[in-house]
């Protein structure tokens, strides 16, 4: 299995955005030799504040300024601000480059969905990873810091507790009866009252029977929240 860690390639980070700078911050904890490339000029002259001198402007839908970079043997990370520039992005450099590794981030299951068919190595989806390992997020403030800024602010994403009412269409169903990704959302965990409002983790796989005063952690768009929201208020 690909471990960015265990590589010593050189890297290549598509997006110097609100998106990118954030993961070029990560990056630079264990990899030295990163340039930074992309095709807004604000975003060159911020990376060049930032200290970055291997960083260039280019049209990154045009193919033979990427050849031009030298993408061959290293590591090509998608991480501009547009889904759609990472997914058209990914699909030139799988066809241009040889024995590179390319990974790209992805905002959605859709988005992740289409990047692996591209053939892409590894897709980390930010929206969903960070629910999964939010125990150890709480435990490591750094890594909460950067997280925070990725997620929550740059893509309008927060968690908000929400207590079930009576008589809702989830009183009685249980975790893996319901698909909270069709609402854009995802459950982190419950405060169950029955059991003296101790908190579950979803990622233990407990697969808990809701009940009217539960409260659920849930992550998602604030649309999407309050969707959910006046669903779980409609009457059965």
């Amino acid at each position: 299995m690909f471990d960015i860690k265990s590589s010593n390639l050189e890297i290549v980070l598509f997006g110097y955005g609100a998106t990118g700078a954030k993961v070029y911050e990560m990056l630079s904890v264990n990899f030295s030799k990163i340039t930074v490339v992309d095709s807004e000029e604000k975003h060159i002259e911020k990376a060049k504040e930032d200290g970055i001198v291997t960083s260039y402007q280019i049209d990154i839908t045009n193919d033979s300024e990427l050849e031009e970079l030298g993408v061959d043997g290293k590591i090509l990370f998608c991480a501009m601000d547009e889904m759609a520039l990472n997914i058209f992005l990914a699909l030139s450099l799988k066809s241009i480059s040889n024995d590179s590794i390319l990974l790209s981030v992805s905002t959605s299951a859709e988005n992740t969905r289409k990047l692996k068919f591209i053939g892409v190595d590894k897709v980390i989806d930010i929206y969903e990873s960070s629910a999964n390992r939010i125990v150890d997020i709480i435990t490591r403030p750094a890594v909460t810091r950067v997280m925070d800024e990725i997620i929550y602010v740059d893509n309008g994403i927060s968690i908000e507790e929400i207590e079930i009412p009576p008589n809702s269409f989830l009183e009685g169903k249980c975790v893996h009866d319901i698909n909270f990704r069709e609402y854009g959302l995802i459950l982190i965990g419950i405060s169950d009252k029955e059991l003296g409002e101790d908190f579950i983790f979803v990622s233990r796989g407990i697969n808990h029977k809701f009940d009217a005063g539960d409260i659920l952690v849930v992550m998602g768009e604030t649309s999407s929240l309050e969707a959910f929201y006046k669903k779980l208020m409609e009457k059965r």
